[in-house]
């Protein structure tokens, strides 16, 4: 980010972001380790899980966005264009971990089936 005219504080804030970004849709993925987790009830989750997402998005618009944490840990805000990009990591991630699924789970009906 520091090569497109970004300051260090603000591509330290992305980074972090997108780490924290990555891991939830990682964790959608990971769920279900034989199946797409591309489904309603994938998507919708269990009761913790969605409560322990709920949670750690507020924490991470908190750091993100409360001045205060600016003065903690020299944050900055993520404007729109730079947060649609974080998600877009994150849902790349989620499609690449979805298509390794399929591809293990198909391998795996092949060798079963020979």
């Amino acid at each position: 980010s520091q090569m497109n005219g970004a300051t260090l504080e603000e591509a330290r804030t992305y980074a972090v972001n997108t780490l924290v970004v990555m891991e939830i849709f990682y964790l959608f993925s990971v769920r279900y380790l034989r199946a797409p987790s591309l489904t309603w009830q994938g998507l919708r989750g269990t009761r913790p899980v969605l409560i322990a997402l709920t949670v750690v998005v507020t924490l991470q618009l908190i750091f993100t966005y409360a001045p205060f944490m600016e003065t903690f840990f020299d944050t900055r805000p993520v404007d729109f264009l730079h947060g649609a990009e974080i998600i877009g990591i994150g849902i790349a991630l989620f499609a690449i971990l979805e298509i390794e699924k399929s591809v293990r789970t198909w391998m795996a009906r092949r060798n079963d089936a020979a």
